[in-house]
């Protein structure tokens, strides 16, 4: 909210699969929203950003993405995992103003004198830091390469090529449609199994609040996308579990 106010931003271009927090902010700040549908590019190196899957080459006010190395080109560069999200800023001003929305649009003086200049909330920062970034991106980029091979030509799901830059968490795979039916008996049986596996977020789009036209990627998207945890142990669990499902297929 800050950096949108910051920047003066009036319109927000939004993949569908995003968190419905962003789409509320817009809202709460009368920002217009326009829904723009997922890119998908298996060839790139793209790097596991918000937007896991779109074509990541970026020269824009605001990145969004996990800790670790700067990716792409912009204003602000917006960091997280753990909990723990911090904000790196390229500009000055944006910084001093976005440090003075968050301060409640007041301006200190001295001893107790101040004055309000601004519209603004009033959010105290915390201290965040990673610790070990280097080492856990070291560790999770092994891991990535470890199901890179495994799964390569697998039956069940479509793999991308995913960048080292960043700290991962989830390692993101893309079901055959032939098991886009069974996914809610895929997900509870891998779970009852102790593999945490996550999906993204349902579409805006579909949304009461939010509701706007289809968009055909981004619903192939929602129906394919599972996240699974970084840790090598689940290869064979997961293959037994798709393979039991694997010639359900859809009643449709």
């Amino acid at each position: 909210m800050a950096l949108l106010h910051a920047l003066g931003v009036k319109k927000l271009r939004l993949n569908p699969i995003s968190p419905t927090f962003f789409a509320n902010i817009a809202k709460i700040l009368g920002i217009e929203s326009e829904y723009v549908d997922t890119r998908l590019d298996f060839g790139s190196e793209a790097d596991i950003v918000h937007n896991f899957f779109e074509s990541y080459t970026p020269s824009s006010l605001i990145v969004f993405q996990n800790h670790g190395k700067s990716v792409g080109d912009a204003k602000v560069f917006v960091k997280k995992s753990e909990g723990c999200l911090v904000a790196e800023f390229e500009d000055e001003e944006l910084y001093q103003k976005t440090k003075l929305f968050l301060d409640g649009g007041v301006k200190r003086g001295r001893l107790w004198n101040y004055d309000v200049v601004s519209v603004g909330i009033k959010e105290k920062a915390k201290e965040c830091e990673v610790a070990g970034l280097e080492e856990k991106i070291a560790r999770s980029n092994e891991i990535v390469e470890f199901f890179d091979e495994r799964f390569a030509k697998n039956p069940y799901f479509d793999t991308l090529c995913i960048g080292k830059a960043t700290y991962k968490t989830y390692y993101p795979i893309l079901l055959k449609p032939a098991l886009y039916c069974p996914k809610e008996d895929i997900y509870q049986e891998l779970r009852e199994n102790g593999i945490a596996v996550e999906v993204r977020f349902k579409p805006l789009y579909k949304l009461t609040f939010f509701h706007s036209a289809s968009m055909p990627v981004s619903e192939e998207l929602y129906k394919a996308i599972m996240l699974l945890p970084l840790d090598k142990n689940i290869v064979e669990p997961l293959w037994e579990v798709l393979e039991k499902y694997r010639y359900r297929g859809c009643s449709f």
